[in-house]
């Protein structure tokens, strides 16, 4: 069967004095992409001057060409600047980061990383000319805390270093493109459509039309193994015979979702602010709702591209804009964008201002109607503020939390809902753990096993397994190690062969727990 993979193209600047390191950062992608990253779907391509096609016109403009298709970008310092290249730059790599910082500027590249290698202290003390240029815009890096900077010894540490970076890049891959994030916080998934008023004929279609493929992207996304590339191109064709201005952000919408669960954030971000702009002004509901829809949309995806302030700027433009709209539809958009707001801020460590938002978030819906979406976001709302007091050491008022979600959804049928209840119970054990109260959490894990561990959906599966893992650990915490070991022995048996990604690396910690706590008993 063909494999898809997704290639993340790295560009390398450097002065002409860092040829070690330039081999050892191609080696490493290499190696990398064979070990890790190919058979998780990705691989991590090289570019730099030396695959520059020779061609008509100075040399690094054409450099430059190709790094406007580079998804990261890496440079490489140490005590040269290098020489004028034609232009008015004082260097080539002068040039390349101010081509690097523009593109990234315009959302068309993911991140900047800036290596530098250290320099004896004496030669600091009399820098030179190319030096001081060198460690003038080291200290603008560092000081502005935009780019990723890391100085390095040897070459060999750089090879280290780099691969860091690249698992952090791949993690990024891969939280983007799962169904499910982990925390259970964020809302990746598109809104869904809604119902519009307002539609104009399409004249005699000579083939499907706008209702086929737009139902058609709706199913492929929503199918229990969703085909996103697919997707995207039925949302390509349904843009192409809308045949309204509704029609048309539907469409567009529903493009940047496939391309948002694709990876390709910079394209998806593209597609919900030109929906942002044409109906930026617009006054009828239908308009309204599908801007307020693209700026969530939007905040969302400038999260996931590590954008967080201003994915939270964008989310809070939703709130006040829309913030007191009465209609259904659009108060859920609003719940959601308070929701994620209250996850990111968490994520940030401004947890009191998270749990004043998450608070925002039931209040409003205190008095909305019990439907399945509402409830929903005020399961979720509940679990993230249970979450974020648990970090802050509340953990007493984190069990009461966790408490009322078990209470108030233990019985529901709906598949989020099941999935907030398993979380619920699984954090609660592990708060009291922390309060020292080691048998009630072995019965919360139990709990969770008992009432999940039949389970055949995938995320409520994921609970299943962190809860044998946690009860594990607690295990060996006590010195009990026998039992420890046969607890990450059904996790083993159970899912080692699964290649779901949350499964699989809960099943990598096992083996790893479960190595250690042999290694102990052998002591």
């Amino acid at each position: 069967m063909p494999k898809y993979l997704t290639q993340y193209r790295v560009f390398i600047g450097s002065p002409s004095d860092l040829d070690a390191e330039r081999k050892v950062f191609r080696d490493r992608l290499e190696q990398y992409t064979k070990r890790e990253a190919e058979p998780r779907g990705v691989t991590f391509f090289p570019v730099g001057w030396e695959d520059t096609i020779g061609g008509v016109g100075r040399p690094q403009k054409l450099i430059n060409e190709d790094l406007k298709h580079c998804d990261y970008a890496v440079f490489v310092l140490h005590d040269r600047w290098g020489s004028p290249t034609g232009s008015g730059h004082s260097s080539g790599i002068e040039e390349e980061w101010e081509s690097a910082e523009q593109l990234y500027k315009e959302i068309k590249i993911r991140n900047i990383a800036l290596f530098f290698k250290e320099i004896v202290p004496a030669q600091l003390n009399d820098p030179g000319p190319q030096l001081a240029k060198v460690t003038a815009i080291n200290r603008k890096i560092e000081s502005g805390k935009e780019y990723l900077f890391k100085p390095y010894a040897e070459t060999g540490d750089f090879g280290e270093k780099l691969e860091q970076y690249l698992a952090s890049w791949l993690r990024d891959h891969e939280k983007s493109t799962a169904n499910t994030p982990a925390s259970g916080g964020l809302i990746t998934s598109t809104p869904p459509d809604v119902p519009t008023s307002v539609t104009t004929a399409v004249s005699e279609p000579s083939g499907p039309d706008f209702n086929f493929w737009i139902t058609e992207a709706n199913q492929l996304t929503d199918a229990g193994m969703p085909d996103n590339f697919a997707a995207l191109f039925c949302a390509k064709k349904a843009e192409a015979t809308a045949g309204s201005d509704i029609e048309w952000g539907r469409a567009k919408n529903s493009l940047g979702a496939a391309q948002f669960r694709l990876n390709n954030l910079n394209e998806a971000l593209a597609a919900f602010r030109e929906i942002g702009n044409r109906f930026n002004s617009a006054s009828e509901v239908d308009k309204q709702i599908r801007l307020a829809t693209a700026l969530l949309n939007e905040g969302l995806t400038l999260v996931r591209l590590g954008r967080k302030e201003e994915g939270v700027a964008v989310l809070d433009d939703v709130v006040t804009r829309f913030g007191s709209a009465t209609e259904l539809t659009m108060r859920e958009r609003v719940g959601d964008s308070l929701l994620n707001k209250g996850v990111v801020l968490s994520q940030l460590g401004r947890n009191e201002e998270a749990i004043t938002t998450l608070d925002d978030v039931i209040t409003r819906l205190g008095s909305a109607p019990d439907l399945p979406p509402l409830r929903e976001q005020v399961a979720k709302t509940l679990f993230n503020k249970g979450v974020a007091l648990g970090q802050i050491g509340r953990n007493e008022e984190a069990i009461a939390i966790y408490d009322e979600i078990i209470a108030r959804f233990s019985s529901a049928p709906e598949l989020p809902l099941r999935e907030q209840v398993a979380k619920a119970i699984l954090n609660k054990g592990a708060a009291l753990g922390q309060l020292g109260r080691g048998e009630e959490s072995f019965a919360l894990y139990d709990d969770v096993i008992a009432r999940f561990g039949y389970a055949t959906e995938m995320s409520v599966l994921e609970a299943v397994a962190m809860a044998q893992l946690n009860k594990g650990a607690a295990l060996g915490r006590l010195g009990r190690k026998e039992e420890a070991i046969a607890i990450y022995d059904e996790i083993i048996a159970r899912f080692g062969s699964t290649t779901e990604l949350p499964l699989s690396e809960i099943v990598k910690q096992a083996l790893d727990q479960k190595k250690r706590q042999e290694t102990l008993l052998k002591k």
